[in-house]
């Protein structure tokens, strides 16, 4: 059984409706690591919904948090300087780089939530500054403010040093200067928190003292204590997030005891993973290391994100790197969504792995066998043309389309369009190149090399291979002829761009016209 359903499962013996939340916090471009959230809510809904229940998923906008840093881009050159001086202010309320959107939250945000319907995912979204200040949250700040005393002391049994006893649960927005993270709550009467503005470790405060109105957005919860407030708040039953909350007295632990003892709520069932790194370093949108789903949907189809995510289980640490380890992660798709159209014995990793692929898909599973053109030939033909018609004539000539459906062409030409994109950004120099129109002059082949490209050329003439095929003859070819492989090889490229190396040679010499190859083997055998 695959985890999401076991998670499933849990939800459903507890009986209800199910809420499963998701979220983050708007400090930055929004990368797929933040994906693992939203993705695993929206599979879990799913996943309720097919075992006959209600369930929803829903994503919050952490956008009244504060700016503890300023994230990349806006941290370089001249928008440096700008942006420094709204360390502390709630995202909600800073502006936009870009005039074409509302504010910084919406430009970080904004292409997020728009690509998520193009991955499938079904989230009603929430904005914590909507309900701070439409005063959805004033009962719990009154309730948190009457159990301060509970909360401190839930708090202070993880904490190396106590809270002081006047501490309260809610960070207030100065009026005077408008940070949030400055201040200090001193009192509260009513609606009313009484702060001073005394500064951070990052940004200095004020000095403003003043009163805020909570129940108008004047102040907000502290995250230990707005997490389970939200819980009460959205009715949650199950909630994925990140390792670090999941630590012992984490905001989990903690936020379980607050939601017990002051809001008189059940903690959700808790699904904790690990983070997503690109080439070795942690997805970070402060700093600047992020893979969006922008970026993502311009390189590969939204189901690989999705199997990527939905392979393994959640706490099992996942490194994405978008250059030649993309292609495996494709490659390995690819063979499942094969194995799933296949058919063939139903063992427990067949039965797995058929689930994860069911997982993936966007919208429902295909009832027609989906066949997809092999990404690492698609990333070769894409660089010899651009000509859709005489791509598909290549592609079916090659035998990589067989009787082809509108639906398999529609695919092999999304996936050329993706591939060209991905050689243009993160191909290695290698895999990139262009085929010379002449035979360049100058270069030196041996007469066993010049042996081998004839009876490429012959062979060539005589009937079609499969690039696989094709791939493998140019081993027997350099065998006969007394080469190692690697001499052939370097033969082939010599004469066709002009240098030692490139594309793997089975794809390259696949995706080139034949008669054109033919020709520029003899004229090099010569």
């Amino acid at each position: 059984m695959h985890w999401i359903d076991a998670v499933a499962q849990q939800l459903v013996k507890r009986g209800g409706k199910q809420v499963i939340a998701s979220g983050i916090s708007i400090s930055g471009h929004i990368h797929i690591g933040h994906s693992n959230d939203v993705f695993i809510a929206d599979a879990v809904r799913r996943a309720v919904e097919e075992l006959g229940h209600e369930a929803e998923s829903i994503w919050y906008a952490d956008d009244y948090d504060p700016m503890r840093r300023v994230p990349w881009p806006l941290n370089e050159g001249e928008l440096a300087e700008k942006y420094k001086q709204y360390l502390g202010f709630p995202y909600v309320n800073i502006p936009s780089p870009d005039p074409g959107y509302r504010s910084f939250v919406d430009y970080f945000s904004r292409p997020f939530i728009e690509a998520l319907p193009l991955f499938g995912i079904k989230v009603k979204i929430y904005s914590g500054a909507e309900a701070y200040r439409s005063g959805r949250m004033a009962e719990a700040i009154r309730a948190a403010l009457e159990n301060a005393a509970t909360i401190r002391s839930i708090l202070n049994e993880y904490r190396d040093r106590p809270l002081p006893e006047n501490w309260l649960p809610v960070d207030a927005v100065c009026e005077n200067c408008g940070r949030i993270s400055t201040t200090r709550a001193i009192s509260w009467r009513g609606d009313y928190v009484t702060y001073r503005c005394e500064g951070t470790d990052y940004v200095a405060g004020c000095g403003h003292e003043g009163e805020a109105d909570y129940t108008r957005g004047g102040a907000k919860l502290t995250w230990r204590v707005e997490w389970p407030a939200r819980w009460k708040l959205l009715g949650v039953t199950c909630e994925p997030f990140g390792k670090d909350h999941a630590v012992r007295g984490g905001s989990y632990d903690t936020g379980k005891l607050i939601a017990k003892k002051v809001f008189n709520y059940e903690a959700p069932y808790p699904i904790p993973y690990e983070w997503v790194s690109m080439k070795g370093k942690r997805l970070s949108s402060s700093r600047g290391v992020v893979f969006t789903l922008k970026q993502w949907l311009e390189i590969a189809e939204p189901e690989i994100l999705r199997y990527f995510i939905f392979r393994s289980k959640p706490m099992k640490a996942k490194e994405f790197d978008p250059g030649l380890t993309l292609l495996d992660l494709i490659e390995e798709y690819d063979l499942v969504e094969s194995a799933y159209y296949g058919g063939g014995e139903e063992g427990k990793r067949e039965e797995q792995q058929r689930r994860i692929y069911e997982l993936s898909q966007v919208g429902q599973v295909s009832k027609t066998p989906i066949r997809r053109i092999p990404y690492r030939f698609a990333a070769v033909l894409a660089q010899v043309t651009t000509d859709e018609k005489k791509s598909i004539e290549i592609l079916i000539s090659r035998k990589m389309l067989v009787n082809p459906s509108e639906l398999e062409i529609k695919l092999a030409l999304r996936r050329l369009e993706l591939a060209r994109n991905w050689v243009r950004e993160y191909a290695p120099e290698n895999l990139r190149f262009k085929v010379l129109e002449q035979l360049p002059s100058g270069i030196s082949l041996t007469p066993k090399q010049k042996q081998g490209l004839r009876q490429l050329a012959e062979d060539l003439a005589q009937r079609e291979f499969t690039p696989v095929e094709l791939h493998n003859h140019v081993y027997s070819v350099a065998e006969r002829a007394g080469l190692r492989s690697d001499e052939l090889f370097r033969a082939i490229y010599l004469v066709l761009l002009g240098r030692e190396s490139g594309p793997r040679v089975g794809n390259f010499i696949s995706a080139l016209d034949r008669d054109f190859v033919i020709a520029r083997f003899r004229e090099a055998s010569l």
